[in-house]
């Protein structure tokens, strides 16, 4: 990292940071839509999914991401 001017260390280690932000936010929804999945999903009788499924699912993964998306607000203004 020493090649790079000072500027440069700030923004790729900014970026760096946004994408691991982003990397740990996807596997989040990924998690909880498996938890969404396993509630809503009691046997799988077709190819796909009925009204009650779908809109179970759009809402538990909905309030995980609402949930989340309060909490890194939360922690983003109690660090300033």
């Amino acid at each position: 990292m020493e090649a790079f001017d000072q500027a440069t260390q700030l923004e790729l280690k900014k970026f760096v940071e946004q994408e691991t932000q982003k990397a740990q936010m996807q596997q989040t929804i990924h998690e909880f839509t498996g938890r969404c999945w396993e509630s809503c999903i009691t046997q799988a009788k077709s190819n796909q999914l009925d009204s009650k499924e779908t809109a179970c699912l759009q809402n538990c993964v909905n309030r995980f991401v609402d949930t989340s998306v309060f909490i890194v607000k939360r922690l983003q203004n109690l660090q300033q």
